[in-house]
Order: C-alpha cells, then structure tokens, then sequence
C-alpha cells in the first residue's frame, strides 16, 4: 500500500515495499496529472520528483513539491486517492 502525506510544501509518498513502487507508466500519468515539473535545486537535473530508498526497510519515499503550477493541494487529494493511495492530510489547517 502507498501511503501518501499532504502537506503545505508538497506530496510525500512513502512505499513499503519495492513491490507497491508504481511502473513508469503510472508515475508519468500521475505526476502530469499532479502538474509536477523539474524545479531546479529540488529535484535531479530532469527529473519531476525526489526519490530516496530506505537501505534497512526496502521502502522508498517520493516527494513532489508544490508550486503555483502544479494542482492545489485540495485538487493533489482526490488525485492520490482515485490511485488507491491511502491519503493523510497533515497541514496544520486543511
């Protein structure tokens, strides 16, 4: 199961296993969906997203930021949710 956090500065997806990762595909349909995009000192030259492992757990963590393109936080929600993510909205006054 993806579990995913909304907070003021962005998305941050956590995976438990390597085996709940999405394919390439469904990230590139989720991250247009969400309007991410390359932010320069954020993300890996290109890339639309940061991305650690946790060498102990075997899990990852996805983090998109928000900017005044991508889609609201109120608009990020349903979107993570219609992809089966379980969603926590964790800004201090939703």
């Amino acid at each position: 199961m993806i579990k995913a956090h909304v907070n003021a500065m962005g998305i941050v997806m956590r995976f438990d296993s390597m085996a709940d990762n999405l394919s390439s595909v469904q990230w590139n349909s989720l991250l247009d969906e969400l309007k991410s995009h390359y932010i320069p000192s954020f993300y890996q030259y290109g890339k639309r997203m940061h991305v650690d492992f946790n060498a102990q757990g075997g899990g990852m963590r996805a983090v998109v930021y928000f900017t005044p393109q991508t889609v609201s936080m109120d608009d990020a929600i349903p979107i993570l949710k219609k992809r089966g993510m379980e969603v926590s909205d964790v800004r201090e006054e939703p």
